[in-house]
């Protein structure tokens, strides 16, 4: 039976079951102890005569239904286990809660007496007890089928599957399982009573070393734990060893730093006073600086005083100064003006005087071919050695060129009058 499959309830007959001689059992409890999923002491009941165990998966139908099984001495591979110790609880993660876990069934006989079966898990075997006293694996699985609850067959439980299983037996098969659950079984002793003591026998082996097993690994165990112990004393015993050392190596340390800064504390007094007496004559620095800073405090008030003096006398004088400012830069103006006057004059001049120039040029070369001209008569008469009488078309002529030559002379000294009256002119403005 899988959890995962397990969607709708499982149901537990808890109906009594039939002796041969009619005594009733019921099963009224089941209790478990760390057994699977079932951490701690748990109590199921008390149980009904028809009981439903129901829930979502994982939240413990199946291992309930475990639980039943193993105390009914169910074998290890119908639990879904592959040792006895994978039934303690965390074993699955590797955290077993505890070294043991159990499952009690306890059952009510006739309404009146109480039985109780409890399987356990200790050390990796199998104990059994009923009504608290430890039995072997074979008065165990007897008293269960005294009261009707056959392991072989497996009366008591019907998981998931079982019908298919019996429905698919032979018929052989079919037979034997009937004749197992009817209780014909005992008519064979004659041929199982040696075979039964051969397998008590061994169960009873079984159990013993099993037993023995689990001795073992309780001494182990409390050898282990000894050996522990053992080491925590020693580890204990060293960790003081160690902080008596510990301490001495801080309290060593303390000490030299003690001494350090003892040291170092007096070369810093000694600072302190060398610092202290600087600070005196600093102060006396100080003291004259200030009697200084007085009196050219005072000064600078005397300065500021003769300073808002001049001030006053400036803003005073103020007027005066924009007037004159006024009149400097008119006659900064007019200075421009008269040097571009001048300027402009000399250009003039230098004009003037170079037609001056030309026209003296041209006046003293008519003048020089006058003279030459009268030169030139002059010799002629001469050289012919009588007066030359001129012929009146040539004096005409000669007074034509010399009102010309003349005419000439007058305007150009009349252009070299206006010339000199120009030039003048701009010297005087």
């Amino acid at each position: 039976m899988t959890e995962e499959d397990d969607d709708v309830a499982q149901r537990v007959a808890t109906a009594p079951v039939r002796k041969p001689d009619d005594e009733t059992a019921f099963l009224e409890y089941i209790e478990m102890e760390n057994f699977k999923s079932y951490r701690g002491h748990i109590v199921v009941g008390p149980l009904k005569q028809f009981n439903a165990v129901i829930g979502p998966n994982g939240s413990g139908k199946s291992n309930f239904m475990d639980a039943i099984s193993f105390v009914m001495g169910e074998k290890t591979s119908s639990l879904r286990v592959k040792r006895l110790n994978d039934l303690i609880h965390g074993s699955s993660i590797g955290k077993p809660v505890s070294r043991s876990c159990y499952v009690t069934a306890k059952f009510v006989l006739n309404e009146e007496r109480h039985m109780d079966f409890q399987r356990a898990v200790i050390g990796g075997s199998s104990e059994y007890r009923i009504n608290g006293e430890s039995v072997s694996s074979s008065t165990y699985l007897n008293k269960l089928e005294k009261i009707g609850i056959n392991v072989k067959a497996k009366n008591f439980l019907v998981f998931q599957g079982a019908v298919e299983n019996i429905a698919m037996k032979t018929p052989k098969e079919r037979t034997a399982l009937f004749e197992e659950i009817s209780g014909s079984g005992p008519l064979k002793d004659d041929y199982n009573r040696p075979k039964q003591e051969m397998i008590v026998a061994e169960e009873e082996t079984q159990f013993t070393y099993q037993k023995k097993k689990g001795i073992a690994a309780e001494r182990k165990e409390a050898k282990h734990e000894k050996m522990e112990a053992d080491r925590y004393t020693r580890l204990q015993n060293e960790y003081n060893e160690k902080q008596v050392e510990y301490q001495l190596f801080r309290l060593f340390h303390v000490e030299r730093d003690i001494r350090k800064f003892t040291s170092d504390l007096e070369v810093r007094q000694q600072e302190v006073k060398a610092v202290e007496q600087r600070k005196e004559a600093a102060d006396e620095i100080l003291r004259e600086k200030k009697k200084d800073a007085g009196k050219i405090t005072r000064d600078l008030a005397k300065i500021d005083q003769e300073i808002r003096e001049f001030e006053t006398q400036m803003n005073k004088r103020r007027p005066l100064y924009i007037k004159a400012k006024e009149k400097v830069t008119h006659c900064k103006k007019k200075l421009i003006s008269l040097q571009k006057t001048l300027e402009t004059a000399r250009e003039a001049d230098n004009a003037h005087q170079s037609d001056i120039r030309k026209l003296e040029k041209q006046l003293a070369d008519v003048e020089a071919l006058k003279k030459r001209f009268e030169d030139e008569i002059e010799n002629e008469s001469q050289r012919r050695g009588k007066s030359v009488n001129m012929e009146e078309g040539l004096v005409q002529e000669y007074d034509r060129l010399k009102q010309e030559a003349e005419a000439t002379a007058t305007q150009f000294r009349s252009e070299l009058d206006s010339v000199n009256r120009s030039k003048i002119r701009p010297g005087h403005a």
